[in-house]
């Protein structure tokens, strides 16, 4: 009988440790780039990639399973990350709605009063309209940055213009809504400026406004305004105004 019962304990003590070693299989943390290399407006830079878990989604309401999410750790353009709030080398390039980096969006880049017929223009300039067109194209096109073939779109491979809920998300997270906040999340937010449909720069200094890939209508698409240390919400923004880009990825 000691025998029988000690061959029944070994077996007993055998399926133990084999469900122990099953049920101790935590999460394993996925492999992610640590850098991203890629070709921008005709240069080869390596960026950053930061790894944020949101515990609020874009309505602000806690979430039970953590949203995952990698982003560069710099606007498109941007010479560094931010090491200060108000970092003019972190601040990046500003593009105008659903267009390309084909140079139009350097800060001081001409002026072209002309709205374009083609969603790739053959110019580097900013396309200003002075009768208040909403959009520098003539025919409005909703699917720029906004469809799978992500067209357009200048992040690297595989990256994207964060969606509107993306960039509520990112505010969410934040323990106050202003450049405070901003910058005090991993994502380190800095003013950008933006520039308006004359081609004028604008609030460099202090404000930072960020496209989204969500459209709105009559030319108008959202992006998270930061301004100063009053506020930072979701608005919407003529797509002919020049803002900066933050690309992201899914995790």
């Amino acid at each position: 009988m000691n025998k029988y019962f000690i061959l029944i304990l070994t077996l007993v003590s055998i399926v133990l440790i084999s469900c122990d070693k099953d049920n101790s299989n935590d999460k394993v943390e996925k492999d992610y780039p640590k850098t991203v290399t890629f070709d921008y407006d005709g240069n080869s830079v390596t960026y950053g990639v930061i790894k944020k878990d949101y515990y609020v989604d874009s309505k602000g309401d806690s979430v039970i399973i953590p949203i995952t999410k990698l982003w560069l750790d710099r606007n498109l353009g941007a010479q560094r990350t931010a090491i200060i709030m108000f970092d003019s080398l972190a601040s990046g390039d500003l593009f105008q709605w659903g267009r390309l980096a084909d140079g139009h969006q350097n800060r001081k880049s001409q002026t072209l009063q002309e709205l374009s017929d083609n969603i790739m223009p053959n110019n580097d300039k900013f396309i200003i309209e002075p009768l208040n067109s909403n959009d520098w194209l003539k025919n409005s096109n909703d699917s720029l940055w906004n469809d799978k073939a992500n067209t357009n779109c200048s992040c690297p491979i595989g990256w994207r213009v964060p969606t509107k809920d993306e960039l509520a998300m990112e505010l969410n997270s934040w323990k106050i809504k202003d450049m405070d906040g901003a910058y005090a999340s991993p994502l380190k937010w800095v003013s950008t400026g933006n520039r308006d449909n004359h081609g004028t720069e604008r609030y460099s200094e202090f404000w930072g406004f960020m496209w989204s890939s969500t459209t709105y209508s009559n030319g108008m698409a959202y992006s998270m305004a930061i301004i100063g240390t009053d506020t930072a919400e979701i608005i919407t923004s003529p797509r002919i105004y020049g803002q900066a880009i933050r690309c992201i990825k899914d995790y």
